[in-house]
């Protein structure tokens, strides 16, 4: 017995062997039509679907201009230039009682106890 909920056999075809592949082909097309209807009345009204669409024709092109790059191997071997050290020192911390000076805030780590009744 088995546990499909369908059968795995053809649906039997009545007279003439086309009449259900027929009415399949008929169903798919009008599937398929009404899906690419949708998309297209989508496309036309929601300037999100718009916007995310120029998104991924740029992806596209993108990606077709690097595999079509024959220069691209040539600019590769170029070195980076590296940017200089940055010669700014941070800010000295100021004593040891746990205070420190950031612009015009301080910011102080004291603990506070209480006493006991």
């Amino acid at each position: 017995m088995s546990i499909s909920p369908f059968s795995a056999r053809p649906a039997p075809s009545g007279g003439d062997g086309s009449g259900i592949g027929q009415r399949r082909a008929r169903l798919a097309l009008l599937i398929a039509t009404i899906g690419i209807a949708a998309t297209l009345l989508a496309y036309a009204i929601s300037p999100g679907v718009r916007h995310a669409v120029s998104h991924a024709t740029h992806s596209v092109k993108h990606a077709v201009g690097n595999v079509l790059d024959h220069d691209a191997a040539k600019r590769a071997h170029r070195p980076v230039p590296v940017p200089p050290k940055s010669t700014v020192r941070p800010p000295a911390r100021s004593g040891a009682s746990g205070s420190q000076t950031l612009g015009t805030l301080t910011l102080t780590s004291q603990q506070t106890t209480t006493a006991a009744p």
